[in-house]
């Protein structure tokens, strides 16, 4: 089956928005694996995204400055979210980044100011230098993955993050990750703990 990237809605006043895995053109189905690059980007309207299955791709800016963008789904069919994709979504408070990302970007949710609670699915190989950077209410943080390494985790990735934050990581990753997670900036009031 063809694919396409999913460039934007020509509604610029809809709220909830929904990326379908397929969509047809002149009796042609087109598998949507990606949202392109700036798709969404400073579109104050948004306030709800559900991204169905087949999507691999957030491309990078694609909601950036999102400002009132309160929740996001995210299938499992996904691997990259992109460089700044969530970057300033300030009405976002959730998280569950789905089983299949492998790479979270630099700067994605950067300064996602109602951030409370976020997980890092199983895959994840990648956690991007400012990645969460200035999420000054995420309390909340449980990574999955175990194929991190000490280069996974970039610059900054958690700096300016609640200093009454608990990062719960898996058991047999947690004297690794509790070093480098004190090197990605973290305050020294936040909690690393072991599931």
């Amino acid at each position: 089956m063809p694919t396409v990237k999913y460039k934007a809605a020509t509604d610029k006043t809809i709220k909830n928005i929904r990326i379908p895995g397929n969509i047809t053109d002149e009796g042609m189905t087109y598998e949507v694996t990606e949202i392109a690059e700036e798709a969404f980007k400073n579109n104050k309207s948004i306030e709800k995204v559900v991204i169905e299955e087949n999507v691999k791709i957030v491309g990078r800016n694609a909601f950036y400055g999102c400002v009132n963008l309160k929740s996001v789904t995210i299938p499992n069919s996904a691997e990259v979210i992109g460089k700044n994709s969530f970057y300033g979504c300030k009405a976002l408070s959730k998280l569950y980044i789905a089983d299949g990302v492998t790479e979270v970007g630099d700067g994605a949710f950067e300064k996602c100011n109602k951030l409370t609670k976020i997980t890092i699915g199983k895959r994840v190989k990648k956690i991007g230098k400012n990645a969460f950077f200035g999420c000054k209410n995420l309390k909340t943080i449980t990574i999955k993955s175990t194929k991190l390494t000490k280069k996974s985790f970039g610059k900054n990735a958690f700096k300016g993050i609640s200093k009454k934050a608990t990062i719960t990581v898996p058991k047999k990753q947690y004297k690794n990750y509790k070093k480098w997670l004190k090197a990605t900036g973290l305050s020294k009031g936040v909690k690393i703990k072991k599931k």
